[in-house]
């Protein structure tokens, strides 16, 4: 609620509020501070009213303040070297690298490339080589009954070593028994049938005796006769008949006593017992089809090792070759062998050479089955020549190899690869020996480039001594330096 205020002008009258804010009727107002007026004891203090005024009498905000032409020029300047200043950053170190790529690429592409070489060697003329082998019983077989029964006993067991003729097996055969008995008592019947039959030839040609006599006094009639002589005949021809099945039951009752003594199996020739495969009480039958084996048997002194020979070293295999076996099982144990046969013809599945070797085993060391290791040493007529095999270039055009001519220039020369002997591979045709190769061609190699050559004095010295061995091994053989168009083969 608001007072009258009395002021010195009577003409303007105000009002104050609970704050003791004086408001005059002219628009103009003042403030009473704290203590003053009626209720204090200091002056009020007047405000203009254009200061002082209601919050929801404020009218338009008053205008921002405005930059200057030069000031706003100014900033935009400063803004554009800014940017400038951040491409240029950006930019020429882009420009320098893009510059230093291009001058090593030309520099790359100008140099000459270094290369690495090697000198191509003649292969060993005696090669050495390890190859896989089984071995295998110089004689084995399984053991089958010849006749049916019941296995009454078995004698000797897998292990066991047993001599040719030895009692393996018995089997009992009461079927077979019985029908030789049976047998027996026919050939009885048939030995008493030939009997009479006998006796009525001798009675037919004595009555045909006497006829004969009585026909010519004309005491018989012709009739008669003839009668008395086809009698004779037919008993003869009993006697024949008879005498026949006599042989045929003895021939019947030979081969079931035959068959009664395959009731004892015997062992067909000395060896070891490696399988049993019956019981006591077992049936057992005849044949091999679908019978049930008794014993396998194997004969594993000397043994029988197999090797598949590559086609490569097929022409250096000749029976009576010495050769070494090693058994992973058994180190620092060797044994030697010798080839006694070989397939002579290549398995075209494998393109390998069966070969045989023997080996004695007096002390069975050498366990039948088991997987072994052959050293064979093989001389060849021709060895090949060998590089590298990173030095082949194989593509669309064939196998080539980059020769370094003396002028240190690449020719592309074809050649043939005979086989692959590990980390080297051997040419059958098309380099000779002591020729400068690249280890590594590349795929930038092309005819007629200009290299530059680094050979390693290893190398060199390794190569040179391969050309003193491969030179020996020509004058032993007689055999003319491809490389000397003067020499000539002597016979």
């Amino acid at each position: 609620m608001s007072t009258p205020i009395n002021t010195e002008s009577p003409s303007v009258s105000h009002t104050a509020d609970s704050n003791g804010t004086a408001v005059l009727e002219n628009g103009t107002s003042h403030v009473r501070p704290a203590g003053t007026g009626p209720a204090g004891t200091g002056p009020a203090r007047t405000m203009p009213a254009d200061i002082m005024h209601d919050p929801d009498q404020i009218g338009d905000p008053p205008p921002p303040p405005r930059l200057g032409l030069v000031p706003t020029i100014l900033l935009a300047l400063l803004g554009l070297a800014g940017l400038a200043g951040m491409f240029v950053y950006g930019w020429l170190p882009r420009v320098q690298q893009e510059k230093k790529l291009q001058a090593d690429a030309h520099q790359v592409k100008t140099a000459i490339p270094r290369v690495q070489a090697t000198i191509s060697r003649q292969a060993e003329a005696v090669t050495e080589m390890t190859l896989p082998g089984d071995v295998k019983a110089l004689e084995e077989t399984t053991v089958y009954a010849r006749t049916t029964g019941y296995l009454r006993r078995w004698l000797v067991d897998i292990g066991d070593e047993v001599k040719a003729g030895q009692l393996l097996a018995e089997i009992d055969t009461p079927e077979v028994d019985q029908e030789l008995r049976q047998v027996q008592a026919q050939l009885g019947q048939l030995n008493a049938k030939l009997n009479t039959a006998k006796a009525s030839a001798e009675l037919a040609a004595s009555t045909f005796a006497r006829y004969q006599t009585l026909v010519k006094s004309e005491s018989v009639t012709q009739q008669e006769y003839d009668e008395r002589q086809a009698n004779a005949r037919t008993s003869a021809a009993a006697v024949e008949a008879a005498v026949a099945d006599v042989s045929a039951g003895t021939a019947n009752l030979q081969r079931l006593v035959e068959l009664q003594s395959f009731s004892k199996v015997y062992a067909p020739f000395s060896g070891t017992i490696t399988q049993r495969t019956i019981e006591l009480g077992q049936l057992v039958t005849t044949g091999s089809a679908n019978a049930q084996s008794l014993y396998r048997i194997a004969k594993t002194d000397p043994v029988r090792i197999y090797v598949n020979v590559p086609q490569m070293y097929a022409p250096g295999i000749v029976v009576g070759m010495e050769t070494t076996i090693l058994v992973r099982e058994q180190p620092g144990r060797n044994f030697s062998g010798l080839v006694t046969r070989t397939a002579r013809a290549i398995d075209p599945a494998t393109r390998t050479l069966l070969t045989e070797i023997q080996t004695p085993n007096p002390d069975h060391a050498l366990l039948t089955g088991s997987y072994v290791q052959v050293e064979l040493k093989t001389r060849r007529e021709h060895p090949p020549v060998l590089i590298p095999a990173t030095a082949l270039i194989v593509n669309a055009d064939g196998t080539h190899v980059a020769v370094i001519d003396e002028n240190s220039r690449i020719h592309l020369q074809p050649v043939l690869v005979e086989g692959d002997f590990g980390s080297d591979v051997g040419l059958l045709s098309g380099l000779e020996v002591g020729v400068r190769v690249v280890a590594n061609p590349g795929d930038r190699m092309s005819e007629g480039i200009q290299v530059q050559v680094e050979t390693p004095p290893a190398e060199l010295a390794d190569a040179a001594h391969h050309q003193e061995s491969a030179t020996a091994h020509r004058q032993l053989t007689n055999v003319p330096d491809p490389q000397d168009p003067t020499a000539t083969r002597t016979n």
